[in-house]
């Protein structure tokens, strides 16, 4: 059976299937995507740096990114070679990114406050030769590669000793080097192009391969719906929005305003100062936003949309932004990187709440999680998605790849909803028990490992219990050695003291007797989170 509806997407037997539209060019790499994007908009201003009021045109952003490449062959990196970037946005954070398109090397970004343990795991996991990082970043990352005995060279955007300045990269390249320089043809447009991480529920993360055909499905697309107006936003390269966001923006020629780290009351100046129209923001983000009231101290006249995404964004909180913006489009989306793009995209009309309906392209079913049943409409169940240009699968991990993606090739998003009657999907919960705290995906796996490096911790779990502002907290459940002593808050200070900020037990620490199992012999953190809700008396 057959359903056509005009919310472009259609229904059958049970499966909902977007608009198919792809039209992705003629471009053998994502390189040439972008060299020619980036060469055709010349002097228009890509960048503008909203703490200097520095600006940067296309010409001279091309002219940097050439450089970059030339310098990164002159290192011998060759093509399907990983560069690393890890640094928070600013105007040369894009640039090494560019770089490795152009010569078809692959692009692994990683979060710029990892302590030095998980800096020496993605070490260990990518092995790439040539990482790029911020002044914040390069103390965690010069003690990994030292080590791990590990042979590269690593780059500072601002000077750090023990790694070369990006700033002489820059100068090193002549002028007749650079005119001279083409990007490089690539002969596979399935070759890796970008290595992204996701974390675990119960580990450390995983690498999660994007194609340079993903890349260009996802930019040609622009299933974001961006446009060539100011655009905003605050998502890291680390983030896939952060991906879209930069690589889209630039087939789109916008002028990204470019701060590196949220803050409600600079949010409005800069969206009055460069009369910003789109802007996407995270859930924590618009929870912040709408909590500091600073929105109704600005008039923000030339702000059109607000797109955003995350955790799910309350519908009285979408509501109240809404009477307090009522020019602005407050729109919702759902994307998963193992999807290489956005899912779901809230329409003008949609239901405060909602994720929103299908984009193009992309096809979406609800599953029994027991029985492997397709659902109806206002039946919750396990979210699959397919997509032409899913992950090529988890970087060295053909297991966990085969978790994630079924023989049919649905991805398996880990989220419970439902679907109503008109199509809009609403997400009631997690199967994956990622927490996110803020605009950060905290692993639970993590924390449990250091907990367990605890002499008096026995068992632990960790799960995220919901926070008005943050999203979610982690609760630690523990059970204690025999005759073991130790107290909440020494649990607490020794996560704080062995872990960055965002790990930190927020909501505290409970002990147990003993803990729940399933029939499995698995521990059962559905259980787990019941018990947090009756303990703490609070609500989904």
């Amino acid at each position: 059976m057959v359903e056509n509806n005009p919310k472009n997407f259609t229904i059958e037997n049970g499966i909902y299937k977007g608009l198919i539209k792809y039209n992705l060019g003629n471009y053998g790499s994502l390189g040439e995507l972008m060299w020619i994007n980036i060469s055709n908009n010349g002097d228009k201003i890509a960048q503008i740096d909203a703490r200097t009021e520095e600006t940067v045109t296309y010409t001279e952003l091309q002219n940097k990114i050439v450089k970059c490449a030339l310098w990164l062959q002159k290192q011998e990196i060759k093509s399907g070679d990983v560069i690393t970037v890890c640094t928070d946005n600013h105007i040369n954070s894009i640039v090494p990114c560019l770089s490795a398109a152009y010569i078809n090397a692959i692009l692994n970004p990683w979060y710029e406050n990892m302590d030095s343990q998980t800096t020496l795991y993605y070490l260990q996991m990518t092995t790439p030769k040539i990482i790029f990082c911020s002044e914040k970043s390069v103390h965690a990352v010069l003690s990994a590669v030292k080590k791990q005995n590990y042979s590269c060279k690593v780059v500072v955007f601002g000077k750090h000793v023990g790694a070369t300045s990006f700033s002489d990269i820059l100068e090193e390249c002549n002028n007749t080097e650079a005119a001279n320089f083409r990007y490089v043809k690539l002969d596979d447009i399935k070759q890796t192009a970008c290595i992204m991480h996701s974390s675990g529920t119960t580990g450390m993360p995983k690498g999660i391969e994007l194609s340079n055909y993903s890349m260009i499905a996802l930019v040609q697309t622009n299933n974001m719906n961006l446009t060539s107006k100011p655009t905003l936003w605050y998502s890291s390269l680390y983030w896939l929005t952060g991906i879209v966001m930069n690589f889209c923006g630039i087939a789109q020629s916008f002028t990204a305003i470019i701060y590196p780290e949220f803050d409600e009351e600079m949010t409005c100046r800069l969206i009055e100062k460069y009369k910003i129209q789109d802007m996407f923001l995270s859930t924590n983000m618009i929870n912040r936003l709408l909590k500091s009231g600073c929105v109704k101290k600005y008039s923000l006249s030339s702000l059109k949309s607000i797109k955003c995404g995350g955790t799910s964004v309350k519908a009285i909180v979408q509501e109240e932004l809404k009477r307090i913006l009522p020019h602005v489009q407050i729109l919702q989306g759902l994307g998963m990187t193992e999807l290489g793009d956005v899912a779901l995209m809230q329409l003008p009309n949609s239901k405060n709440g909602s994720c929103g309906v299908l984009v193009k392209n992309v096809q979406m079913k609800i599953v029994d999680p027991e029985s492997g049943k397709i659902l109806g409409p206002n039946q919750p169940g396990e979210i699959y998605f397919k997509h032409q240009s899913i992950m090529t699968g988890y970087y060295k991990n053909p297991e966990a790849t085969k978790n994630a993606v079924d023989e049919e090739g649905w991805v398996h998003s880990g989220d419970i909803g439902y679907v109503d009657k008109d199509g809009e999907v609403f997400i009631v919960g997690r199967i994956k028990e990622l927490i996110k705290y803020r605009n950060y995906q905290v692993s639970p796996g993590e924390i449990e490992n250091v907990l367990h490096s605890h002499p008096a911790v026995l068992e632990v779990a960790v799960i995220g219990v919901p926070h008005e502002i943050d999203d979610e907290h982690p609760l630690a459940f523990v059970s204690k050695k025999p005759e073991a002593k130790v107290t909440e808050q020494e649990l607490i200070d020794f996560v704080a003291k062995n872990m960055t900020d965002i790990y930190k037990l927020r909501a505290g620490v409970i002990f147990l007797d003993r803990f729940p199992y399933t029939a499995t012999g698995k521990m059962s953190k559905k259980d787990l989170k019941g018990m947090a809700k009756e303990l703490l008396k609070y609500n989904d």
